[in-house]
């Protein structure tokens, strides 16, 4: 989508056919508006909650596309949607009549201006193309989305309150009910408009016509029709299945599989296709909540709904962009060269486009050297011995039977193609006709001063045309070097020789300063060694390879693409490296990793990573052939502090145990937090029951000491039960059964106390 708002509506002074032609599109909106409108009360009607606002979507898109003059027909919108609550059934009809006059103006433009005060300064502000290509503009679509919606439903939840409609308790659940309806509306509608309809609208208002007459629908019709089907079929398979099953109530979470489906209508249709499936399928999941009474698993649903979207909007935005890349480096094949050609293992032709494909008498499936024209070839034995090597080349003119049997001298460069064994599977290249360019070296040498003159504005011609390759070059040389991700290129002797301003930002160090410098000299100290050895061992290898390893100077994770570079005598001349940051995702891996294994609130190891310790114990005891031991510990009276002085002192009294813990073992112990007022410690390398005694024995003591509270201070202890590795038990689990077994023993003892598992 390339649309630019301003153009929809360029001039006040319009035509008489574009006004009637403007009229009838705000006739068709304002119907539009009331049907969303009518759904939406419907369902509320019926006592079904409604995930989705779509006349938000509607709003923001007209707001968006027409500014000043579509806050205009958004006040008629509401207005007319004012007047047909007169309709409705008498209590809500005298509801509606009985508030103050100035009340009803603001319920009639609140919801209005809350958009515009958002929409009209950022469309000034652009000042041109809405592009979800481009992250950046998708950024900013979802942050106005959010803005205008929560700007309405505070606006609108202000008025309920001071109305008494609502009261304020009940003003903290509305809010976000309303927000978030706003916010998926927008996101599920108004990308279709602004891809799909926007850029159709400004062609009818102008031209009369929803297509531009060299345009053909057909292809986009069809890939319409496909994407329904999937999206379709995806629904019935993802619920109707589960259904089947009577799974009914894992609905919201089965609904994020309808992601796949939509990551496949982006990769294959991009985003026109994205955003109609997007529709559909946040359609099937109301009608999902509808058919099945879904209503408390509502808000689950709005989350998947607003997944759906996101995924559509980055996803479809990332490869609309892709696709357009890949058509401009098409277009810029076809319009530098005069022929595109492949051929197979056998030399037949099996792809050609072009000037000459089309002029020229080519067909699938012909051999090359039947296209060869009799007479002198003087590249054809370099040809020959090229495709013998299997070897590329480049500028060998060659003569081919033209159309007209005229003989048409060609510039041929090609490349070899190797299937997934490594065997020849054709060749592929281009050709630029030098026909004119032989005959005027031709006519150069047989004529008078006026050839000669011709053929020099032929040599201009020339040189205005390497010019232009040059600026092509520099061009590639700026796009290089300005590329989101580190380029490193290394020589034979795998020492830098170029290293563009990403790559300077990632290694810290300058292009002056990296030049010539040891791949492994970028590497931090830790990593050298390993990286070293992989680097080593894949030394000869010609696939693309992956590492990730830090950076010397910086201390930043990098994952580390390279590949080989060989003469046409296998020797090697280079790599090319590519270096992305992965700093971000390693962090956020290790702070993931922190909360799977750690209790949130006295930040000690959890019960997964408690059985991980005791293991890891288990084993170490086996191989110095020494003991371990586990103190399960129960806190006595903890209940009636946190039932006396509050749930907040508890957790606080909690932290101060877990510290009281930690002080008594040592760095190679382990004290973790087991749920509840229960906490568990393992010992390492004992010799016997004694040390294991002493240590729970001041643990007990420590326990026994008051806690300082802001509440007031707190009296427990502790019930302790002691296992031992491997008199009692010789596997983690069975010896925290053990230890647990003792610390019930002591707590029926009398409680604070300590216990060693007796066996019994």
């Amino acid at each position: 989508m390339n649309n630019k708002p301003d153009q929809v509506v360029t001039s006040s002074l319009l035509s008489s056919g574009q006004r009637r032609r403007l009229l009838l599109l705000c006739g068709i909106y304002l119907v539009l508006w009331q049907v969303a409108w009518f759904s939406a009360s419907l369902l509320d009607r019926f006592g079904i909650v409604s995930p989705w606002y779509l006349p938000a979507g509607l709003r923001f898109c007209c707001l968006l596309v027409f500014g000043w003059r579509g806050l205009l027909l958004e006040l008629t919108a509401d207005l007319l949607c004012g007047l047909l609550q007169f309709s409705m059934p008498i209590d809500l009809a005298t509801t509606f009549l009985s508030e103050q006059p100035y009340w009803l103006f603001y319920g009639w433009v609140a919801p209005v201006f809350a958009y515009a005060a958002v929409l009209l300064p950022l469309r000034r502000w652009m000042q041109g193309a809405w592009d979800f290509t481009r992250p950046a503009h998708s950024a900013l679509f979802l942050a106005a989305a959010l803005a205008a919606s929560t700007l309405a439903a505070l606006l609108g939840t202000f008025r309920m309150v001071y109305t008494d409609f609502l009261t304020l308790a009940q003003w903290s659940t509305i809010l976000p009910v309303w927000l978030i309806g706003d916010f998926i509306g927008i996101l599920t509608l108004a990308p279709l408009l602004l891809v799909r309809v926007a850029p159709r609208l400004q062609h009818y208002l102008h031209q009369g016509r929803w297509h531009r007459q060299h345009q053909i629908g057909a292809a986009n019709g069809s890939a319409d029709l496909r994407t329904t089907l999937i999206t379709l079929m995806a629904l019935l398979l993802v619920f109707g299945i589960p259904w089947s099953l009577e799974l009914i109530p894992h609905f919201p979470l089965i609904a994020l599989l309808l992601l796949l489906p939509l990551a496949w209508v982006a990769l294959n249709y991009g985003l026109r296709g994205t955003v109609l499936a997007v529709v559909l399928l946040d359609s099937g999941l109301v009608l999902l909540i509808a058919l099945f009474d879904q209503r408390d698993q509502a808000l689950h649903y709005q989350f998947v709904m607003i997944a759906i979207a996101l995924e559509g909007l980055w996803l479809g935005g990332a490869v609309e962009a892709r696709n357009r890349i890949m058509q401009r480096y098409r277009d810029f094949a076809r319009v530098s060269n005069d022929l595109l050609w492949e051929t197979d293992a056998e030399g037949r032709l099996r792809e050609a486009s072009g000037r000459l494909a089309k002029r020229g008498a080519l067909s699938l499936g012909q051999s090359w050297r039947s296209l060869l024209c009799q007479g002198s070839q003087p590249h054809l034995a370099a040809l020959e011995k090229a495709l013998a090597q299997q070897q590329p080349f480049h500028h060998l003119e060659i003569a081919f039977q033209g159309a007209g049997d005229r003989a048409r001298w060609i510039q041929l460069n090609g490349l070899p193609l190797l299937d997934e064994s490594g065997e020849s599977s054709g060749y592929r290249g281009t050709a630029v006709d030098i026909s004119r360019s032989r005959r005027a070296k031709a006519l150069l040498r047989n004529y008078n001063k006026d050839l000669r003159e011709k053929v020099a504005e032929r040599t201009q011609s020339l040189k205005q045309t390497n010019s232009e390759l040059e600026t092509k070059e520099r061009r590639l040389q700026v796009l290089l070097a300005a590329a989101p991700v580190g380029l490193l290129e290394l020589d034979d002797a795998d020492c830098c020789r170029y290293l563009n301003v990403n790559g300077c930002a990632l290694t810290g160090c300058t292009p002056a300063q990296a030049q010539g410098r040891p791949i492994l000299d970028f590497v931090h100290p830790d990593d050298h060694d390993y990286v070293k050895f992989v680097w080593d061992i894949k030394r000869e290898s010609t696939d693309v390879q992956l590492l990730e390893f830090r950076l010397k100077r910086t201390n930043l994770w990098c994952a580390a693409y390279w590949i080989k570079l060989s003469h046409p005598d296998q020797t090697m001349e280079g790599t090319i490296m590519v270096l992305t940051n992965t700093t971000a995702r390693r962090q956020q891996d290790e702070r993931l990793w922190t909360l799977a294994h750690h209790d949130a609130l006295t930040e000690l190891p959890n019960r997964n990573l408690f059985r991980e310790r005791i293991e890891q114990a288990l084993a170490h005891a086996r191989r110095r052939e020494n003991g371990a031991a586990v103190l399960w510990i129960d806190l006595d009276g903890f209940k009636a502090v946190n039932d006396s002085l509050g749930h907040a002192a508890g957790d606080v009294l909690l932290q101060k145990v877990a510290q009281r813990l930690k002080n008594r073992i040592r760095e190679s112990d382990t004290v973790a937090r087991m749920g509840g007022d229960e906490f568990a410690v393992i010992l390492t390398d004992i010799t016997g029951s004694g040390m294991a005694l002493q240590v729970a024995t001041e643990m007990l003591a420590s326990l026994a000491e008051p806690f300082a509270l802001a509440q007031g201070p707190a009296h427990i202890t502790g019930s302790i039960g002691v296992a031992l590795y491997p008199q009692h038990a010789d596997s983690g689990e069975a010896l925290t059964q053990c230890a647990d077994m003792a610390m019930y023993s002591a707590k029926n003892s009398g409680k604070n106390q300590v216990q060693v598992w007796n066996g019994e």
